[in-house]
């Protein structure tokens, strides 16, 4: 008869739970708690769950990163260039502002 999945322990987590209670721990010595306890892992596998975690960190922190300010931290600086090369030149682009201020005087 098969094993229930009931009674069947997810070695992923273990060993999340290992490296997050133990984070001096090697690769190699957390295998060797888990195989204590009765799970058989080996140190490769603990060091591929280990950095696939530190990967999973890295993405979330560069999202967050990319949501704020532009990489150079110039902000708004980025977009008006990015304007001024729109338009062609940056006396095209006053032009093109002028513009933009007499219709929203015109509009008032």
């Amino acid at each position: 008869m098969a094993k229930s999945r009931k009674d069947a322990v997810n070695k992923s987590q273990a060993i999340r739970d290992a490296l997050a209670a133990h984070p001096g721990k090697s690769p190699s010595e957390i295998a060797d708690d888990l195989k204590a306890k009765g799970l058989n892992v080996n140190a490769q596998y603990v060091s591929t769950i280990k950095s696939n975690a530190k990967a999973k960190g890295r993405r979330t922190k560069l999202v967050r990163r990319r949501k704020g300010m532009s990489q150079n931290g110039l902000g708004s600086m980025g977009a008006a260039l990015e304007f001024i090369r729109a338009a062609g030149s940056l006396e095209e682009a006053k032009h093109a502002l002028q513009t933009v201020e007499q219709i929203r005087q015109a509009v008032r």
